[in-house]
């Protein structure tokens, strides 16, 4: 199965990471989105994105505006830690100490071999998306975080940044970077990925 990992952002947000070549581990005050202003937590929020969930069809596949598609490798050679959202630990490393406060689904220390094993959270991922919930089209975006708490490399890891409106500036960037831009067009996980695998395989 083909996996991807996506971190949503906004333009402004995107912007910045072009210009600096990397997504950073922290947030300033102006670009939390929806963590409390009084949290200070310095970590990367990702998610895991697949085929074939259930629901699929009427998903919004990330938050914000724009997304960066990371190549899943990333889970083998970064620190990480995936929880239900909202779930993670102030401090990184506490989710490697002491999982007995929040749940964590997986994780991996980095440097591994091989991928870590990812099938409880694709069980929790695939629970929620099966409840009849409120949230319905924001399903996938409120089932997990995966999450990192050091600098992750563009060039390395980026395999295409979406924009759901064309931006000429994210273009000129991005080109800088060899990496393509695409623009969004419709719901659906599996749409969402077709697209990705026709620009960036």
């Amino acid at each position: 199965m083909k996996e991807y990992i996506i971190h949503g952002t906004t333009v402004k947000n995107l912007e910045d990471i072009l210009n600096s070549k990397c997504i950073e581990a922290n947030i300033n005050n102006k670009n939390k989105g929806m963590l409390d202003q009084s949290q200070s937590v310095n970590q990367i929020f990702t998610q895991l994105l697949y085929r074939n969930l259930p629901n699929e069809n009427i998903q919004i596949p990330h938050w914000w505006d724009c997304a960066l598609i990371l190549d899943k490798k990333i889970l083998k050679d970064y620190p990480f830690y995936a929880t239900n959202i909202g779930g993670f630990l102030n401090n990184f490393n506490d989710a490697f100490i002491n999982n007995s406060k929040k749940n964590i689904y997986a994780k991996g220390k980095g440097n591994l071999q091989r991928m870590p094993n990812l099938k409880n959270l694709k069980n929790n991922i695939e629970n929620i998306m099966n409840k009849n919930i409120i949230l319905k089209s924001a399903q996938f975006m409120h089932s997990h975080e995966i999450l990192f708490n050091k600098k992750i490399s563009l060039k390395k890891y980026c395999k295409l940044i979406v924009c759901s409106i064309p931006c000429e500036n994210i273009v000129k960037l991005a080109n800088k970077l060899k990496i393509p831009v695409i623009t969004r067009v419709k719901n659906g996980l599996n749409n969402f990925i077709d697209l990705i695998e026709n620009k960036a395989e």
